[in-house]
């Protein structure tokens, strides 16, 4: 199991009590939504830029290669939706948590992310190239082969996820926590690595990934 991270926990969303329960059949351009809860609604292949949503509760949303680039998402719980293949770039996402929802090859490219918590996520092949990401937690989450690539992750606690495969090069990983995931096959560079927080085995990992030879002097030939 990870450690406790000295990182800043994400704030909960703030949601009211009453929610309104109908759902739109579409969503349109700058589209505002205040006060919603939805659920079981397929919103696949919507196209709806700088869509905004805010305190709002959904479950099992299927938003399937949705186009929802510069929108913005405040206080919202997002539960076992599908967000697969969405394209989020350059959205901005404040007090969200997402759970148990699938976002494999989603696209958070230049995404800006302020107390953001995935628990118990898939999110394979997701870009978050070129992001922010601020008091932002991934617990249990499926990250192999995301990429990071460019992103700034300061602070940002991966908690037991499968890193397997990801692209940090170019990171910003200042205070990173990646204590408890599993790093294999990671992409990253020496430079990348100044500030992240690991264990001690998976320094050795990192050390390996950067080919540098590690052995006792006991084992070498005479």
């Amino acid at each position: 199991m990870a450690k406790s991270s000295t990182s800043t926990a994400p704030l909960a969303p703030r949601l009211p009590r009453k929610l309104q329960t109908e759902a739109p059949a579409i969503l349109a351009n700058r589209d505002d939504h205040l006060g919603v809860a939805w659920s079981g609604v397929d919103l696949s292949g919507q196209i709806a830029a700088r869509f905004s949503l805010e305190q709002a509760h959904l479950r099992r949303v299927v938003l399937q290669r949705a186009s929802l680039v510069e929108s913005r998402l405040t206080d919202v719980r997002l539960e076992s939706c599908d967000l697969t293949g969405a394209d989020l770039r350059r959205a901005h996402l404040r007090r969200i948590a997402s759970v148990g929802c699938r976002q494999i090859g989603a696209y958070w490219i230049e995404a800006q992310l302020d107390d953001v918590i995935f628990r118990d996520d898939v999110l394979t092949g997701a870009l978050f190239t070129g992001a922010r990401l601020r008091a932002t937690r991934f617990e249990a989450c499926n990250l192999s082969q995301t990429s990071f690539t460019g992103a700034d992750l300061t602070g940002v606690v991966f908690a037991d996820c499968d890193l397997t495969g990801a692209d940090l090069i170019g990171a910003r990983l200042t205070g990173a926590d990646l204590r408890g995931s599993v790093i294999d096959g990671i992409r990253v560079t020496g430079p990348d690595l100044r500030g992240v927080i690991v264990e001690p085995a998976q320094a050795i990992q990192l050390v390996g990934l950067l080919g540098v030879d590690v052995r006792d002097r006991q084992t070498d030939p005479m």
